[in-house]
């Protein structure tokens, strides 16, 4: 490009096979006429290439070209009409020089644009393009002349610019495939894009998921380029021809795509191990499993760690799931404390919280067979899940206070045992020893949960392991096992209203105020079926009578 006082110069130099006579008449200045219709070596096939130079409204178009020792100039004019002449001078290919007058503040940008298009469309062109910009510095006046066009021919210094460049993309994670004549680069960026080359000349290079037809539920989140002579583009330039060569190209990207995966799995778990954030590693992952079949990826996920626990250690999926299992819930850590130490001594596993970490364990799910499809899961941490408070010693209560706790575990021992008799006869019934072991499962501690103020605001109790080192807050999730296979130490909240209404009573009828205890921990706990009310009602008739 020639900066002037009066325009733009633009020259165009193709050092290819040139054009004879005949070709100028029955191609060049014809519009719809191409021999390349059948070529699938060339891009161009549909006859209007050279027109659409005529889009930016020129005042004069130079066209000088040869062919077999036969060499012409050709002269368009701004209506298209041009004149021919042949040329005893020599010309190696086709070169195009295009004239057009405009004011100064219009060359700066005409200059860009002409630029940026070119790196759009011949950003991996197998030839080498070079764009020199001869429109910064001072121009060089040229002698005064009687040729029409020689008030364009003031030159500048030239800036070259190389256009063409290596296919690649700007990708988190990129793998390059080759296959025949097939080239793909694929990767996952911020933003999926999908671009199609032929003969390095873009076809497309768009963020329309139109452009990949079938494919687009396994490819549409990812950022690919592939290059391959046989793609071609619509008419209108705004597709790529969707034919039987360009779905043996797309089945190419999809083997491409299964060596991104697992480069992707080995990213996150050095993340991890390296005590990177994990939420945009994690966000790729959720795109994996709402592209690919999660059942394959959970089975190929599971042992591997691509996840972090409270302290930042990487953790795997299987860990985070034997947790899930015990207690139906997923554990999630947003700040270490003593509690969270405890449960992990106790063989519990935290995950490290974030919205994405929830997200990628959410969609990884295992899907139950008596289940039409994922139900979710749900998250606890520690403190919404568990509480340390202070179990009081036999000999820290009142003597109210033993007497109703006493009472309680007995009526509540009773109850179950009653629950579990096995019928041998229409009349009689009888207890077998496993079942009568199981009469100790119910144990009811008393805890202060912080003083008279929290605790007042607390549940009424929390169920704990054996230990009494935690105890577990009540949830739903706790269905998912039977009461009755639970070994079950309810810690009492000294300072609940509930415990002290029947702590009043206790002085005056001890068995109805265990009997009101017993019946507000079971509906509290919310594990036992309806029919257990019942038996602790037939239970507190036999400890009256006794």
């Amino acid at each position: 490009n020639v900066l002037v006082g009066e325009g733009i110069v633009a020259k165009i130099a193709d050092f290819g096979e040139g054009m004879d006579e005949r070709i100028i008449d029955e191609q060049l200045t014809r519009m719809f006429s191409s021999t390349k219709e059948d070529d699938l070596t060339k891009i161009g096939k549909f006859g209007i290439g050279f027109t659409s130079i005529f889009a930016i409204l020129p005042d004069a178009v130079l066209v000088r070209t040869g062919r077999h020792g036969d060499y012409w100039e050709l002269l368009f004019h701004a209506d298209r009409s041009f004149d021919k002449v042949r040329i005893e001078e020599p010309v190696a290919g086709t070169k195009i020089t295009l004239y057009k007058r405009m004011d100064p503040d219009q060359v700066a940008p005409f200059v860009s644009e002409a630029l940026t298009i070119l790196k759009y469309w011949c950003e991996h062109s197998d030839v080498p393009i070079e764009f020199r910009d001869h429109t910064q510095g001072e121009a060089t006046p040229q002698a005064p002349s009687n040729d029409p066009f020689a008030a364009f021919e003031q030159t500048a210094p030239a800036q070259d610019t190389a256009i063409n460049r290596p296919m690649d993309i700007e990708a988190k994670i990129v793998h390059h495939h080759e296959e025949g004549e097939t080239r793909v680069v694929v990767g996952y960026s911020p933003l999926a894009r999908y671009g199609y080359y032929n003969g390095g000349l873009t076809l497309l290079n768009t963020r329309n998921i139109d452009a990949l037809g079938e494919y687009s539920d396994t490819l549409g989140h990812l950022n690919f380029k592939v290059k391959n002579d046989r793609l071609e583009h619509t008419l209108t330039r705004d597709n790529v021809l969707q034919d039987e060569h360009w779905h043996q190209v797309m089945k190419v990207i999809l083997r491409a795509y299964e060596g991104l995966v697992p480069k992707l799995v080995e990213r996150v778990e050095r993340a991890a191990r390296d005590g990177e954030d994990l939420d945009s590693w994690h966000d790729l992952l959720v795109q994996e499993c709402k592209a690919r079949a999660v059942s394959h990826l959970r089975s190929e996920w599971l042992k591997r760690p691509l996840f972090v626990d409270h302290l930042g250690q990487p953790l795997t999926l299987e860990a985070i799931e034997n947790t899930t299992r015990r207690l139906g819930h997923a554990m999630v850590s947003q700040q270490r404390s003593e509690l969270e130490d405890a449960l992990v001594g106790a063989g519990y596993v935290l995950v490290r919280d974030s919205p994405a970490t929830r997200h990628l364990l959410q969609v990884l799910t295992p899907v139950s067979f008596m289940a039409v499809k994922n139900t979710g899961r749900t998250f606890r941490t520690a403190e919404e899940a568990f509480v340390m408070p202070r179990v009081l010693a036999t000999e820290d209560l009142t003597r109210t206070e033993r007497i109703l706790v006493s009472d309680t575990t007995s009526l509540l021992a009773r109850a179950m045992g009653l629950r579990l008799k096995l019928p041998v006869s229409t009349y009689s019934y009888t207890v077998s020893p496993s079942v009568d072991s199981m009469l100790n499962r119910i144990t009811v501690k008393v805890g202060d949960f912080g003083g008279l103020n929290l605790g007042r605001r607390d549940v009424l109790c929390l169920n704990g392991p054996a230990g009494e080192e935690f105890f577990i807050r009540p949830t739903p999730e706790w269905t998912l096992l039977p009461a009755l296979l639970r070994w079950r130490t309810l810690l009492v909240n000294r300072h609940h209203p509930v415990f002290r209404t029947w702590l009043l009573t206790a002085p005056g009828d001890p068995k109805l105020a265990a009997f009101g205890l017993a019946q507000a921990l079971l509906h509290e706990e919310d594990i036992e079926p309806e029919g257990t009310f019942d038996l602790l009602i037939e239970g507190f008739q036999l400890e009256s009578a006794s």
